[in-house]
């Protein structure tokens, strides 16, 4: 996973951190697809900074999982996007965790 001061990529298989975000049924011939979070614009030591980022953090974990992408003959969502989605959304949480608690202190 590349890590920027501007921004995060999230792959839909994190190879630097060993996570695995591809659907269980996902073929070979599938591409890897990424997300970047930018939050330079924002001001996290405030509430609505926060807010801000983690809507961001909320699309692009959809974006990446293809969470709402709707199935033929279905208005259900995949399981195993689903899955994506929660497993992408705990990692970029956990990765912005110390940058948020970094501005919070004022550094």
């Amino acid at each position: 996973m590349k890590i920027t001061k501007t921004s995060f990529a999230l792959a839909a298989a994190f190879v630097a951190s060993g996570l695995t975000l591809a659907p269980a049924m996902a073929s070979a011939q599938e591409q890897q697809r990424t997300a970047s979070i930018s939050y330079t614009d924002l001001d996290l030591s405030t509430e609505d900074g926060r807010a801000t980022l983690d809507q961001r953090i909320d699309r692009a974990a959809r974006q990446v999982c293809e969470l709402d992408r709707v199935q033929t003959g279905s208005r259900l969502r995949n399981r195993e996007a689903r899955a994506c989605y929660e497993q992408a959304k705990s990692s970029f949480e956990e990765r912005f965790a110390g940058i948020i608690r970094d501005a919070r202190l004022g550094g």
